[in-house]
Parts: C-alpha cells; sequence; structure tokens
C-alpha cells in the first residue's frame, strides 16, 4: 500500500470548509509553532501528532497540508480524519478493508486497498471477480491478477512488460514464488528485464539467498555478467560458490573485484581466498586500514595480532541502566541501539519510530519528547525481556527476532533445512545488509572491549558457527 499514490490532494483544492468552531484550549502542536520547523522529518511527524489531537477542525487539517514533505499512511489516515471529506475517508476505508469486503467495492477501492501478497492468497474464481472490476480502468493491475489467477502463473509472468514483472515478483509472498517461480526464464524473457539493471540486481539477490530456487540458480550461471555492477558479479560468484562450482566462482569474484570500489574490496577478497585457500588474499585485506568484519575474519585465519581499533560511542545513561545485565545483553543493546539510532534519544523514522531503538510507541507527552526524547529505561522496557536476557540465543538470530525480519528468519531456516553443512558465512552473506553488519561489528567490539581480562576474548567466527 502506497499513500503517494492515492492522495490526489490537488483534487482537495476545490473542497469546501466546514463551519466546526475552534477550540480555543492552548496546546504544545501549533500549526503556528510547527511553520517554524526545518522542512522534513521531524516537522511531518509533529503534523501528524498535531492532527491526532481532538480539537483540530477540517480548516487546520487542510492547512496543514502545505507543510508536509513526505506522506506516509500513519499521516494520511490521520489527516482524512480530521479532514472529514467523504473522498479522503473512502482512500482510508479501503486502505484497511480486508481482502474479503473488497469483492463488493468498487475498481478505485479495490486497487488501494489490495496488495499482491493478499490477492496471492484467493483463488481463481475470486480473482476473476476482482479482474473483472478492475480491468476496464487499471488494466495493468488487473493484468499482474492474472497472472495470480493462472494454473500455471509461471506461464503469465514471463509475458509481462519489465515493469510489471518487478512490480509482481516484489511483492508477492515467499512461498508462492518458490512454488510457482523456479523455473529457467525464456531468453527473451530474460533479456527484458535484464536491461533494468537495478531491478535485475534485486532480483538475482531473492533468488540467489534462497537455495529452494535451485533451477533458477542454476540457470544464472550462464549469465554474461559483464554489464552489471560489481554487487551482481559478488551475488553470482556466492551463487557459483553454493551450487559448488567453483571455476565459475572464481569467474564472477574476479570480475567482481576488478569492479568493485574501496568499501566493498574486502568482502569479494575474503570469498576469492574462501574458494582458493590462497592467504595472499587475506594478506591484502589485512593491508586495508578500513576496519569491517572481513578485516577481523581475515586477522583469525592469519592468526595475527594486529590490533584493530573501532570507535564506540560512551554513553553514560547506558551504562547506568545496564549495569545489572550480562556483557552479551549489554552488548547486544548497544549494537541495537547503535544502528537503530546512532544514540539518538529524539529519533523519528519515516514510518515515525522513535527513540534510541527505533519503535512503535505512542506517545503521551509530545512536549517531553520534543524536549528530552524517549528515555533509555522506557525503550528497554518495551522490549521482550526474556528474549533480550536470553544468553543461549545467538546474538544473530535474536538480533532478527527483535527487528521483526520474519522473512529473514524463514530465509535461515529453509536454507538450512536444504543442506544443515552449509558454509555458516556464506549463509550470514545470503541475510546480511549494511545495518545487520554494523550490529555485529559493535556487538563484537563491545564484548571484547569491555570483557574481564582474565576471561578469553571472543572470535568472530564464533558467532557465525554457533549460527542455526
Amino acid at each position: 500500500m502506497r499513500p503517494s499514490s492515492l492522495l490526489l490532494i490537488t483534487l482537495l483544492s476545490s473542497l469546501a470548509f466546514s463551519n466546526e468552531a475552534v477550540d480555543t484550549k492552548k496546546e504544545f502542536l501549533t500549526l503556528e509553532s510547527i511553520k517554524k520547523e526545518e522542512k522534513g522529518l521531524k516537522r511531518d511527524f509533529l503534523l501528524n501528532e498535531f492532527l491526532k489531537q481532538p480539537s483540530i477542525t477540517q480548516e487546520q487539517a487542510y492547512e496543514s497540508l502545505s507543510y508536509i514533505d513526505s506522506m506516509n499512511t500513519k499521516l494520511f489516515t490521520n489527516f482524512a480524519l480530521k479532514y472529514k471529506h467523504d473522498e479522503t475517508l473512502a482512500v482510508v476505508q479501503c486502505i484497511n478493508m480486508p481482502t474479503k469486503q473488497l469483492f463488493s467495492s468498487y475498481a478505485d477501492c479495490i486497487k488501494i486497498g489490495l496488495d499482491y501478497k493478499e490477492a496471492s492468497k484467493l483463488n481463481s474464481l475470486e480473482l476473476n471477480q476482482l479482474i473483472n472490476k478492475t480491468s476496464e480502468k487499471y488494466p495493468l493491475f488487473a493484468k499482474n491478477l492474472k497472472v495470480l489467477s493462472s494454473a500455471i502463473p509461471f506461464t503469465k509472468i514471463i509475458t509481462l512488460d519489465s515493469n510489471s514483472f518487478y512490480d509482481l515478483y516484489f511483492n508477492l509472498p515467499l512461498e508462492f514464488k518458490e512454488n510457482y517461480f523456479n523455473y529457467r526464464l525464456p531468453r527473451k524473457t530474460f533479456f527484458r528485464i535484464y536491461q533494468d539493471k537495478v531491478n535485475f540486481e534485486k532480483y538475482l539477490k531473492q533468488n540467489i539467498t534462497n537455495r529452494n530456487f535451485d533451477i533458477v540458480n542454476d540457470s544464472f550461471l550462464a549469465i554474461d555478467d559483464s554489464d552489471l555492477n560489481a554487487n551482481s558479479s559478488f551475488l553470482l560468484g556466492l551463487n557459483a560458490i553454493a551450487l559448488e562450482k567453483i571455476d565459475k566462482a572464481t569467474t564472477f569474484l574476479q570480475n567482481a573485484l576488478n569492479k568493485t570500489d574501496d568499501k566493498n574490496i574486502n568482502k569479494v577478497l575474503f570469498w576469492l581466498y574462501k574458494i582458493s585457500k590462497n592467504k595472499t588474499y587475506l594478506k591484502d585485506i589485512s593491508l586495508n586500514t578500513k576496519v569491517d568484519l572481513y578485516t577481523i575474519l581475515a586477522n583469525e585465519l592469519l592468526e595475527e595480532k594486529k590490533p584493530l581499533s573501532f570507535a564506540q560511542t560512551k554513553n553514560t545513561e547506558f551504562k547506568k541502566n545496564t549495569k545489572k545485565l550480562s556483557l552479551e545483553t549489554k552488548a547486544f543493546l548497544y549494537s541495537l541501539i547503535q544502528v537503530n539510532s546512532d544514540f539518538n534519544n529524539k529519533f523519528i523514522s519515516k514510518e515515525f519510530n522513535i527513540g534510541l531503538l527505533n519503535q512503535n510507541y505512542e506517545l503521551k507527552d509530545v512536549e517531553n519528547f520534543y524536549n528530552n526524547g524517549l528515555a533509555l529505561e522506557k525503550s528497554i522496557s518495551l522490549l521482550n525481556k526474556e528474549l533480550l536476557e536470553d544468553k543461549n540465543m545467538n546474538p544473530i538470530i535474536k538480533y532478527l527476532t527483535l527487528e521483526n525480519k520474519n522473512d529473514t528468519l524463514k530465509l535461515l531456516e529453509k536454507n538450512y533445512k536444504l543442506n544443515e553443512k552449509i558454509d555458516k558465512s556464506l549463509i550470514f552473506e545470503f541475510i546480511s545488509d549494511e545495518k545487520f553488519e554494523e550490529f555485529v561489528l559493535n556487538y563484537y567490539f563491545y564484548i571484547n572491549n569491555n570483557i574481564k581480562k582474565e576471561k578469553k576474548k571472543i572470535k568472530l567466527s564464533s558467532i557465525f558457527e554457533s549460527l542455526k
């Protein structure tokens, strides 16, 4: 559901206002004070809180539109509820309408309220009913629904143009794609979607990181990656490693090495070492002044005592509120805060999650948050305490669980079921992203920088090895 595609704000300028009386009660959140805020996320957040107030009139709601920088579903919903116009309220109703109720609705509402994930759960008769209602006004949307209603969806998705292909493919549940799209793409379809290199890289990642796509992934071995970027070549190299095609893996990784930048060179060198056992690659990593996961792994494999420096925030409030926790729990919390907010207790996300841990929390005192932020103690209290302090759970699994990365957890489980002996570093590479890598890096250094002198420091490789 993308509210920006359905607001049609220009239509609102012609609508009349009601004569509601303005509540004269003084509020912290006034439109006059919000106008003085710099354009951006903070102002949008304050506007959302402003619109939630019971005293806000239709006219005030309309005026607030001029100051919104980026609309999201929460902000649009609160605007619509205060603006009280039939069309905007209808949009909110469609956004929140249960799928079954959409059958008795109209084309605009179906287009707004039905996503492909929900559509994939419907049977062909139900889908055909929705197709008939939307085909005239939204032919591309109806065509995508026809893919889902087909007895063999693969035969239909390969006929779509590149934009429609990716729009549908990226928004379907994992299980549906495993059941219906694990086939080698026809040459014509492949070259059609290959032209969009950005989405093609995303397509590669979604398939290569899920080893259930065995037929698709095998077909990727034949790709000429000359025109692809370094990361796409790297992904193809990982795919070849997983398929135990070492010569192919070497070619793809060497191509990635020739195209990569300083930021990503270490991971390419590391995997070239993994398939060749040539320690020259590790020595090249250790010469790099940048400290990342691969620098640490190279040090461990070379058994070097080279000191690695990694700056970490010293926070008095954190130390005070976590003194009774174990070192592992402290390290986990510290790293979670670092990657979510960089220890900014006034942090606001695009979805209007707030505080140090980027949480969905309904504020009772917006003024206090504006001035002081959300207290660390409060942020910690919102977490699952039992899960947080579970000493037997791998920190990577704990991170994915607390961050609600359910699809990634499913991916881990699926890949292990297929091959229990799969390289744990490869598994991590399949599920990692920049934020995730930063979390692991902070966790490793926090423990080793704070562990008692008589205790042995942890190895980064041990975190991966205990991953299951």
